[in-house]
């Protein structure tokens, strides 16, 4: 009996349609990371602000000499969104990742200044890269832009971290993927990437270079995050606020010389005590009854005659002894 086009074929025992299928299904299989992604089409721009931005720093140890440019261009996308109410969340990842500090408004001066603070302390976390657990930590909270900055390729996947059996950018491609179907634009910035590191990049964001993912020297980074944030918010790059200058920490500056001068008048008032010669004994002070007194003349001259009186041999008169002044008026 003559077989039908659609029914079973008895050599191969599936029909043509199934074998389309079979071919499709292969063909995702042994597809290359960079085909997986580009069957989740990143999500438009947003073209507005304010936005609900996450920045995901790459902070494995091949960035350690990076990291002054990264913390620097960082803040200053921060600064880029003052404008607005723009929330940023900034997350820090090696082996692992963690969120720095979440959904902060950054219209408000010191939310802005504190987040900036926690970025000033972002330094190098280990060796290891894990894009996929970046990436899954701006899951559900309903972003419009996730910015992933790194240097180079993923070595680790999954929360604990391992290296294997699957294939770290596929794993990290299909986190990736989650995010845009739930309407989240993927972007990507690489900082003097291996040549072939670029096509990490396009399998976790999409095909357009300088739209979907961004590579240049560290030299400028700065300008490509600023250049992120423009088509974020859909201005031109000289539309952004500029970053503001830094704050004098006056606070902390004030405290710092308290406590030098507490400490300097303290070592001069131990060397004063041990330089003073020792006290004087003090003199007894002189007693009321001590204190000389006028001479009583009357008194003296009875003394006097009482001795006279008791010593007869005394010859000389102490007449005088009762005379009175003379008297002026006395003299001629």
């Amino acid at each position: 009996m003559p077989i039908k086009q659609g029914e079973l074929s008895l050599p191969y025992g599936i029909s043509r349609y199934s074998r389309i299928a079979a071919l499709f299904l292969a063909t995702l299989i042994t597809a290359t990371p960079e085909a997986v992604a580009l069957a989740e089409p990143n999500p438009p721009w947003p073209g507005h602000c304010p936005l609900r931005i996450t920045l995901v720093i790459d902070q494995s140890d091949s960035m350690n000499v990076r990291f002054p440019q990264v913390r620097e261009a960082t803040k200053n996308v921060v600064d880029a969104l003052r404008d607005k109410s723009s929330t940023v969340t900034v997350v820090g990842f090696g082996t692992a990742a963690a969120t720095i500090r979440s959904s902060v408004d950054v219209s408000d001066e010191d939310s802005r200044h504190r987040l900036k603070d926690d970025i000033d302390g972002l330094g190098t976390a280990s060796g290891a890269t894990n894009w996929d657990a970046a990436l899954a930590t701006a899951e559900g909270r309903h972003q419009d832009v996730v910015v992933l900055v790194t240097d180079g390729m993923p070595t680790v996947y999954g929360d604990p971290a391992r290296d294997g059996p699957d294939d770290p950018v596929v794993v990290a491609a299909a986190t990736a993927d989650r995010l845009k179907r739930a309407g989240t634009r993927v972007a990507a910035v690489g900082i003097e990437l291996a040549p072939d590191a670029e096509a990490n990049l396009r399998a976790i964001t999409g095909p357009e270079p300088d739209q979907d993912y961004f590579v240049g020297e560290q030299s400028s980074l700065l300008r490509t995050l600023y250049e992120v944030v423009a088509s974020a918010c859909g201005v031109p790059f000289e539309a952004l606020p500029k970053p503001e200058p830094s704050v004098f920490p006056w606070s902390a500056a004030l405290t710092g010389t308290a406590a030098v001068a507490a400490l300097v008048t303290m070592i001069a008032w131990v060397l004063h005590r041990r330089r003073r010669p020792p006290a004087a004994v003090a003199s007894e002070p002189v007693r009321r009854g001590n204190t000389p007194t006028a001479i009583d003349h009357q008194d003296l001259t009875r003394k006097l005659r009482d001795e006279n009186a008791a010593a007869p041999r005394r010859s000389m008169s102490l007449d005088f002894l009762d005379r009175q002044p003379p008297n002026t008026k006395d003299n001629p």
